[in-house]
């Protein structure tokens, strides 16, 4: 009762304590308890609108979730040479206060005004910090020039990192910086014996204080880890996003925030000497370099923290200080560590003189290791020639038959059927004069390698009435060469209000084979569009082809020449670069492969996700509880695996890409009876779900391994959100597994990513078993995923979300990324995906994914934005749009191709791209939740329309049939060799508390077992 009346007075203002003054010892041991007052803090926050603002003067500052952080700092100076043993953070909340003194009748109902309901701050992660920074003087998030805020270290004068970096990049993991979390305590410090009653502790690792101490950190970051919460009573659930847990900032006075440390002995010898460096160039830009070395020993009592680097330059007496977010964090002794030299604007080959001083956790700083290092000289593409050809000059009279004008157009142009308008709009002329048609000449002019389609649009204008035109195109001296016909069908596009506002051109439908046949056109129309496809074969001699395409109505007829150049060169039937249709519904290999056929004739590869928000597989093999039944799942799943579903298609026997697996949370071990609501996936499950799973998924990878499915990536993906619970209480997801927002949902997916490695990594030996994710926001997933996901899908891309994943493939274990979206809606230019492709390839992405893919039952009347499969009574019908894709995809394989033939890095390639693609792409969203949609917006002086996408593609073509390259069926192997040490693929360490506090878990009418899993 006490600690209550003085907590009471404190809140109250009557009573202050001066914690400068707090200093306690044990004499009958060494350890000693420091309390380190916060000399500056403020708060960051990462939502929209407040992303540049400062909180340096505000007397409370507040953390939520991933959207606001607490920056703070202490005078580090008494610790020095200290040995630190432990370390506490005690933060005063309004709500913790008065919690403790007042009824909660009092609280709610006779002074609310003084009184949070806030849930409590259950979880609080500390980490280091890679920046210097400014504490600042605004209050709400006011910008400040000078101060720091979410984008920037110092705004408008200086970044947290690299050029377009934030916060994000200089703590959690991110920029080498170290962190922990631990769960919320009260009352009590490392000794249990705190100066004063604080309402909330969290225990912070020593080595993040240590590193304070050594100049490793600048400061320290603050985030709430539990994030979003949820509760489940009486069949209602409730969802609450970021809740408020505001705390008293140190210009509150006694309620100020502060640590508590404990440390125990002293050490003055400094860390042994760095013994030797290894320098990479080798695949690394112009003036950088990959440095590694192992962590030296320490034998003061403390142990190596980290560096302190340095560099000269030639001609220059001065060393500089190398950033400190390049600086890695040292290993165990003997660890090697590794160092990637970029953002330094150093020269090709520059040589630079490096010096390396190992500091320990007590801040001793030990000898200079010193060498010269010659940084990577970069590369250069090989002279790609000028293009040999020009486009037609545009015309504006168009050859005829029977009153109807012809014209041919690139298969990406779009007519509307109404006004005969263009989108993108073009210059008048270009339907008689393009980089394909000449209507002067009457010739169409086409460039195509081996193993690849080519097409063109055929436009027929100012029909009257309606009328049978006949259409025949053939090649008569390359019988192997057979045109297809499609034809158009219209789809209505409406507006906002849902008001039709045009007709477009979408859907096709394949003409019947032969090579002549009716077209009866329309007096609805102004104009009707054509699709005329060529494939090459495999075996078709390189060279020119001649046909040609013939129209006639009646006695009327036009022939227009047909210049078909092979290059001397063919495509891998292996796709380098996936156009991956995602699915939900419909599809099923249980069914029938139609919807895969057709996928795999567009060089894109279907992939359906097996199961719903139940987590509960349509189709799966059966679990008889210690093995799979597998008769059902190889006779219907086994030829898209083998690739005897696609014998008779171009690419003859070769399996699909990527497939999902049929594993969820929920399957093949149901959560019932095995989980119980926690906020962290490795309190929640029982022994025997682990094992269960475990089994599963071993079983699973030792069936591939059998049957030598190796060509396929199959993908363990958990796809489902807790939000589900909203609409549907059957849902299974205990996390928003989905795009994670809050750490326990990245936590989550570690969780489950390490129980999938421990049981497939002994076995998977030949067969691609991949761990995936789908991440909309991995600026805040931190190194959690780190040497886990083999696959990341990134959902928005960026600069930023791309650094940071070349970050982790460089640092960490080799991994992928692809990018996921929406494909474009109907009304937009149909070189959007290929722009798509060649903008995510040129990132380092291995793939694109349009979230839905099938359209649904008003498709072929309404525009669908997500209707790239067209679904039909006769089989599915592809729209123009995956046709788009598949262009994309052969324009990487031609960039695949120079950069294996040449031997030239992706992203030298990438850099002469970007000439002939808009600078930048922007992602789209209608809606908080929308997957966006990736559009790039051709300024008036960027190239990037269909005809520049040709003059690329023919560069490359004629460069790399003057080389004559020979077939490789693969070019770019994505599999991935894993570092066998496991160790480093542990659970990040969580502090316990003393006394120890239970963790705060979701209220929820299933009781809570205390039981924990660890794996």
């Amino acid at each position: 009762m006490l600690k209550q009346y003085l907590f009471l007075m404190l809140f109250a203002g009557i009573l202050s304590v001066n914690i400068d003054s707090v200093f306690s010892a044990d004499e009958n041991t060494s350890e000693v308890i420091i309390i380190c007052p916060v000399t500056r803090d403020t708060g960051i926050s990462s939502a929209e609108g407040e992303t540049a603002g400062n909180n340096g003067v505000a007397e409370k500052l507040n953390l939520k979730g991933t959207q606001e952080y607490l920056l703070f700092d202490i005078d580090p100076k008494p610790l020095k040479g200290k040995i630190i043993t432990a370390a506490t953070l005690h933060l005063y909340s309004p709500s913790d206060l008065t919690s403790l003194v007042l009824p909660r009748w009092v609280r709610t109902r006779v002074c609310p005004y003084l009184c949070s309901e806030d849930p409590p701050l259950a979880r609080v992660g500390v980490s280091t910090l890679a920046s210097e920074w400014s504490e600042g003087d605004a209050r709400r998030y006011r910008s400040q020039v000078g101060a720091s805020c979410y984008e920037q270290a110092e705004y408008r004068k200086r970044n947290w990192a690299y050029r377009g970096s934030t916060l994000m990049d200089a703590v959690f993991g991110k920029g080498h910086t170290i962190w922990n979390f631990g769960v919320r305590g009260q009352g009590s410090g490392v000794s249990g014996t705190a100066p004063h009653l604080s309402p909330l502790t969290s225990h912070l690792s020593p080595d993040i204080v240590s590193a304070r101490i050594a100049g490793l950190s600048y400061g320290f970051c603050v985030c709430d880890e539990v994030g979003s919460i949820w509760s489940f009573k009486n069949g209602e659930f409730k969802f609450d996003y970021f809740p408020n847990h505001f705390f008293y900032s140190r210009e509150s006075g006694d309620k100020s925030p502060y640590l508590e440390v404990c440390v125990q002995g002293t050490d003055a010898v400094p860390p042994e000497a760095v013994q030797s460096l290894q320098i990479d160039t080798a695949g690394f830009p112009e003036g950088e370099a990959l440095l590694r070395w192992h962590t030296p020993q320490d034998n003061g009592g403390g142990k190596t923290l980290g560096f302190n680097i340095s560099f000269r330059r030639r001609n220059s007496e001065k060393d500089k200080d190398m950033p400190r977010y390049l600086i890695p964090i040292a290993g165990n002794s003997g660890e090697e560590v590794k160092m990637h030299i970029q953002d330094m604007n150093f020269a090709a080959g520059e040589e630079i003189v490096l010096s390396i001083r190992a500091v320990d956790s007590a801040g001793n700083v030990g000898q200079s290791f010193t060498k010269t290092v010659r940084l990577s000289q970069g590369y250069e593409l090989p002279d790609i020639n000028m293009i040999d050809v020009s486009p037609f000059p545009p015309r504006t009279a168009l050859p005829q038959v029977s009153g109807i004008k012809v014209s041919v157009v690139d298969i990406l142009d779009k007519i509307e059927p109404g006004t005969g308008k263009m989108i993108p709009p073009r210059k008048q002329g270009y339907k008689g004069g393009n980089h394909l048609f000449s209507a002067e000449k009457k010739i169409i002019r086409l460039q195509a390698a081996r193993n690849e389609t080519i097409g063109f649009q055929v436009i027929l204008e100012g029909i009257m009435t309606p009328q049978n035109i006949n259409l025949s195109c053939k090649f008569d001296q390359s019988p192997n060469l057979l045109p297809k016909f499609y034809q158009f069908a219209r789809t209505v596009v409406l507006d906002k209000n849902k008001k039709p506002v045009s007709m477009l051109p979408d859907p096709l439908i394949p003409l019947k084979p032969e090579n002549h046949f009716s077209l009866l056109t329309s007096h609805l129309s102004l104009s009707t569009s054509l699709l005329c496809e060529i494939y090459v074969p495999h075996e078709t001699s390189p060279g020119e082809k001649k046909g040609k395409l013939i129209l006639s109505e009646g006695k009327e007829r036009l022939e227009l020449d047909i210049d078909l150049t092979v290059w001397n060169f063919t495509l891998p039937d292996k796709l380098s670069f996936v156009p991956e249709m995602n699915v939900y519904g419909t599809v099923s290999p249980y069914k029938n492969y139609d919807y895969y056929r057709l996928a795999h004739e567009h060089r894109t590869c279907i992939n359906r996700l097996p199961y719903g928000w139940n987590g509960v597989p349509e189709f799966a093999p059966e679990w008889k509880g210690d093995h799979f039944d597998w008769t059902e799942w190889d006779e219907k799943v086994g030829p898209l695996l083998d690739g005897s579903a696609f014998a008779d298609l171009p690419r003859k026997h070769e399996p699909v890409d990527i497939f999902y697996l049929p594993f969820s949370e929920n399957w093949p071990v149901s959560l019932a009876n095995h989980y119980s609501p926690s906020y962290w996936a490795d309190e929640a499950f029982s022994e025997s779900y682990q094992t269960e799973m475990k089994k599963a998924f071993a079983a699973f990878a030792s069936h591939c391994e059998e049957k030598n499915w190796r060509d396929t990536a199959f993908q363990f993906y958990l796809n489902n959100k807790i939000t589900y619970r909203k609409s549907f209480l059957q849902s299974s997801a205990p996390w928003i597994f989905d795009e994670p927002v809050n750490t326990q949902d990245f936590w989550a997916l570690r969780w489950y990513g390490l129980l999938w490695r421990s049981a497939v990594d002994p076995i998977a030996k030949n067969t691609r078993m991949w761990y995936r994710t789908d991440i909309s926001y991995s600026q805040f997933g931190r190194n959690l995923l780190w040497g886990i996901a083999d696959i990341e899908y990134l959902g928005a891309n960026n600069a930023q979300k791309t650094r940071m994943k070349h970050d982790e493939q460089i640092l960490s274990v080799p991994s992928h990324f692809a990018e996921y979206g929406t494909a474009n809606r109907i009304e937009d230019p149909n070189t959007q995906p290929v722009l798509w492709c060649l903008s995510a390839w040129a990132k380092g992405a291995v793939g694109v994914m349009p979230w839905q893919t099938l359209g649904g039952p008003d498709c072929w009347r309404i525009a669908e934005q997500t209707a790239l499969f067209y679904p039909h009574p006769d089989g599915p019908k592809p729209s123009v749009r995956l046709k788009a894709f598949t262009r994309g995809q052969q324009d990487v394989e031609y960039l695949t191709l120079l950069c294996d033939v040449f031997q030239i890095p992706r992203f030298a390639a990438a850099k002469w791209l970007k000439t002939f693609i808009p600078s930048e792409g922007k992602v789209c969203r209608t809606f908080a939740d929308d997957a966006g949609t990736a559009f790039f917006y051709k300024k008036d002086d960027e190239k990037g329309d269909a005809g520049d996408l040709w003059e690329m593609r023919y560069r490359v073509g004629k460069m790399l049939s003057d080389k004559a390259p020979p077939y490789k069926r693969e070019i770019v192997n994505l599999r991935i060799h894993r570092d066998k040490n496991q160790n480093k693929l542990s659970f990040f360490k969580k502090l316990s508390l003393s006394p120890n506090v239970e963790s705060y878990k979701p209220d929820c009418d299933k009781p809570v077992r205390s039981e924990k899993t660890d794996l």
